[in-house]
């Protein structure tokens, strides 16, 4: 089958948007290159893999993102419409270059070129991302999540998962019920169902989503654990209430949906977000302490920020 490459090349703190942007409008298939992971991959003391300067010096800057449209696609609607979204992200976060071009591939060249720079990790001292053809053998107490990459965005890569996940390790308790919206992959709601939560509703709009994020619950086993439903928070049931409520988005969002997170959200509950750039710390914190909510914990990782927020009258 003949698949269109869709190229752009994009920023560090972009390119989560771009991606989620880019499944979001019917992407088939993402691959990213990040030549900071593949330099410090190689970079290990440990690796087997070897790369001479010559080569280090052909990855260049930013970050590319190739995605994948079936040969049906109208290309000019899509070109267009790729640009206009572009433009749009581009108003909250720096794109870098955008658009760079398009071409044909056959899909066995692209399904399975990434591959090899996608490697086990660890995304705290606890919990270790791993692919599934990758072996792995597990330390001590570790808990292995398995991701691939795929349709929807959400490895475990990004500074805004990881702040996240570290979060959760902290708050969760075993009984708690979690609500994780913008699930993408589910990797959130995977992690809260490993760390103990008694139960994960996971939701997110996009259709390609919700079904890689099921998927992905079963390959993990915590798939009675983890239910995972399209469509935003105004879709929950009236009156159901969380333990944690977990949303790693943008900031438009998180501001967007501030009036409507007390409603779902237990007492002496806590709501852990990110997806925020340090420009747009001030006024997430300001828009959450009008509605009563104190920030516990702020963490920061590059660009990005995570915060915890507890309602005041909880405290």
């Amino acid at each position: 089958m003949i698949w269109y490459e869709i190229k752009i090349k994009t920023t560090g703190e972009a390119y989560d948007a771009v991606t989620d942007m880019l499944t979001n409008i019917g992407a088939g298939g993402v691959a990213i290159e990040d030549p900071n992971d593949i330099i410090s991959e190689l970079s290990k003391p440990d690796t087997l893999d070897y790369a001479d300067d010559e080569f280090l010096s052909t990855l260049g800057d930013g970050v590319t993102i190739k995605a994948y449209f079936p040969e049906e696609t109208n290309i000019p609607e899509l070109t267009e419409l790729i640009k206009e979204k572009l433009k749009f992200i581009g108003q909250f976060l720096e794109i870098g270059e955008g658009f760079i071009g398009i071409s044909q591939v056959n899909e066995e060249d692209w399904s399975t070129s990434w591959k090899k720079y996608y490697k086990p990790f660890n995304l705290t001292d606890k919990l270790v991302i791993k692919p599934s053809w990758e072996d792995y053998r597990q330390k001590n107490d570790e808990i292995i999540i398995e991701m691939d990459p795929g349709m929807a965005f959400g490895t475990g890569t990004h500074e805004t998962t990881k702040m996240c996940a570290v979060l959760l390790e902290k708050h969760l308790k075993s009984s708690d019920t979690v609500l994780d919206l913008g699930c993408g992959t589910g990797i959130l709601s995977i992690i809260a169902a490993k760390l103990g939560a008694k139960s994960v509703t996971a939701v997110d709009i996009d259709e390609v989503a919700v079904k890689v994020a099921r998927e992905n619950s079963e390959i993990n086993s915590v798939s009675d654990k983890v239910t995972v439903i399209k469509g935003v928070i105004d879709n929950l049931k009236k009156g159901e209430k969380f333990d944690i409520i977990v949303a790693n988005i943008i900031a438009n969002v998180i501001i967007d949906i501030s009036d409507k997170i007390s409603s779902y959200l237990k007492q002496d509950g806590i709501f852990i977000t990110s997806g925020i750039i340090r420009e747009r710390k001030d006024e997430v914190l300001e828009t959450y302490a009008k509605l009563g909510f104190r920030s516990i914990q702020i963490e920061e990782l590059g660009e990005w920020v995570a915060i915890v927020f507890k309602c005041l009258d909880s405290l």
